[in-house]
């Protein structure tokens, strides 16, 4: 991790996307390698989380336009963006309940 005097341009962000990760961290500006793949099958309790964070993608394309834009009002002036506080509601109801839903 790298910490920066200030967040670089979109269009520098953009030209590394792949390659370096920017990111603010406690009003920071920082940048890392981009995280890739531990290169080996992930553990069975990783791996059976995986359809739950399908569904959710899945489901946020899914919603009006009228909806999303209340998720990003919700999501102004906080760290998490509108898809995250969808997503953070929707897999806190399918654990609550136990069932994960996958009928859709």
């Amino acid at each position: 991790m790298a910490v920066l005097d200030s967040m670089p341009q979109q269009s520098i962000v953009d030209g590394f996307k792949g390659t370096v990760d920017f990111y603010m961290h406690q009003g920071r500006a920082c940048a890392r390698s981009w995280p890739r793949s531990p290169g080996h099958r992930r553990s069975p309790a990783v791996e059976a989380q995986w359809p739950a964070f399908t569904l959710a993608a899945r489901l946020w394309s899914q919603l009006s336009p009228a909806v999303q834009a209340a998720y990003r009002q919700m999501a102004q002036g906080t760290n998490y963006t509108a898809k995250d506080l969808f997503t953070k509601g929707y897999l806190s109801d399918l654990y609550r309940d136990g069932e994960w839903g996958t009928d859709y």
